[in-house]
């Protein structure tokens, strides 16, 4: 079977045989084609994914050139001519990188299924498969930063999911120093810093948990002028009442109080990315259950209570993404940022809400029509919004120069259609909002 490794120095192996290419825009030509495998690549795009704003006179002549030696190398039958571009064919398996991920989310299903051991083991093979930073030699190329950027993103992603997974499976005090070299290499962080107040409170170190926040305060303030997030507010909240549920070894899982007359629906459990969210949600739901909020509060049902906290606490989360969605697509339309831009930018944002959806399948749902209806809502709401996204995405990468005209009509009809279930579940969800003194949202703030 013939390999191409990306997570490192470029490396291709065909037919068993390490092969080298020397030219460096034929190792960047095929860089690129991994990158977009099984996909048709325009040629303009990859003229100026090779050189910029200002190609040489015969780019697409000596791009066909280097084709022409690939497809010596490789076979003629993997790298095709497929109008407006070029394709490059590679099986399950032959990328490094999709190895890794499958890797990864296999890992995930494991930490989600509360096997924290074989998550620690199935990371740790994931993260095995790179052998230095990826494209690095690439960086100098118009594609590079953004490509080697986003790689370093999933691998930061594993590293800190196998923490977690380290976590869960008592190892707190061996993953200190390893998340303390974290915190120093990505100071701008956030789940890095999280990981490690959770370590140090459950290695006895509140002391240190709570200095870090406090320090962690000070150069988020001076450096980007602005607060830590609420997930880290919030365990530092945690920390300092010393809640219970933040000693557990894994994501706490809640108990209905009493029988309730409709049995509790348990979504499909996948993996909790975001660090300390289910434990700063249980914390926080403590703090609701006993801090106050009035007497009907806290006669109230406490799961249904804890069920709208967290469902708010969604809603916050996702606030950011649907803010930066807006911002990518209208910087786009206005040209003061290129399409590409734009799609690397809504592609952040998608990976992120990945983590935002699988805290709202592992959500358990009380009994009763209101949270029952807001639940179904709010994900179809979810999904049909991202379905919308995507569709602005492609028709983004579509584009070489500034967009002319308007969207496609597929994506306003699609933005309807989340708008109008994303309206159907407020209707169900903020009057659940106000029973218990929080929020309540619009259909464009999420």
């Amino acid at each position: 079977m013939d390999e191409f490794r990306l997570l490192g120095p470029l490396e291709i192996v065909v037919g068993g045989k390490p092969v080298h290419l020397g030219a460096a825009k034929l190792r960047a030509l095929l860089t690129l084609l991994l990158l977009h495998r099984n996909q048709v690549v325009p040629t303009d795009r990859l003229v100026d994914d090779l050189w910029g704003d200002e190609p040489p006179a015969r780019a697409t002549k000596a791009l066909q050139v280097y084709v022409s030696q690939l497809r010596k190398t490789l076979g003629s039958e993997r790298l095709v001519t497929r109008p407006p571009g070029y394709e490059l064919r590679v099986g399950e398996g032959e990328l490094d990188i999709d190895r890794f991920e499958q890797l990864a989310a296999a890992a995930r299903e494991q930490l989600a299924a509360g096997n924290a051991k074989a998550a620690a083991a199935g990371l740790r093979d994931a993260l095995a498969l790179w052998r230095g930073p990826a494209l690095g030699e690439f960086r100098s190329e118009p594609f590079g930063d953004h490509a080697a950027a986003r790689l370093e993103d999933l691998r930061l992603e594993a590293l800190e999911d196998r923490i977690q997974a380290e976590l869960d499976a008592g190892a707190t005090t061996r993953v200190v120093p390893e998340l303390e070299e974290l915190v120093s290499a990505h100071a701008l962080r956030d789940r890095p810093r999280e990981l490690l107040m959770l370590a140090l409170y459950r290695a006895g170190r509140q002391a240190d948990a709570l200095d870090l926040y406090r320090r962690t305060r000070e150069l988020f303030v001076e450096e980007l002028g602005i607060e830590p997030g609420p997930a880290l507010q919030e365990l530092e909240q945690a920390v300092l009442r010393q809640d219970p549920t933040l000693r557990s070894q894994a994501p706490p899982r809640e108990t209905p109080a009493a029988p309730a007359p409709t049995r509790p629906r348990r979504r499909s459990l996948l993996f909790l990315a975001a660090a300390g969210i289910a434990v700063v949600a249980a914390a926080v739901t403590a703090a609701l259950l006993y801090g106050g909020g009035g007497h009907h509060a806290k006669q109230a049902n406490p799961q249904l209570r804890s069920f709208v906290f967290k469902l708010e606490n969604f809603l916050a989360q996702s606030r950011e993404g649907r803010v930066e969605v807006k911002r990518a697509i209208a910087g786009a339309l206005n040209c003061t940022i290129s399409p590409r831009a734009a799609a690397v930018r809504l592609d952040r944002v998608q990976r992120n809400r990945q983590s935002l959806l699988q805290q709202l399948a592992a959500l358990e749902v009380p009994g009763g029509e209101a949270p029952l209806r807001a639940s179904d809502l709010l994900q179809k709401a979810s999904q049909a919004s991202i379905a919308a996204d995507g569709i602005y995405q492609d028709w983004l990468r579509a584009q070489v120069k500034c967009p002319r005209g308007s969207p496609p009509a597929a994506a306003r009809t699609a933005d309807a259609r989340a708008t109008r279930l994303k309206r159907q579940f407020l209707v169900a969800f903020n009057p659940l909002a106000r029973r218990f003194g929080q929020r309540v949202w619009r259909v464009d703030e999420f």
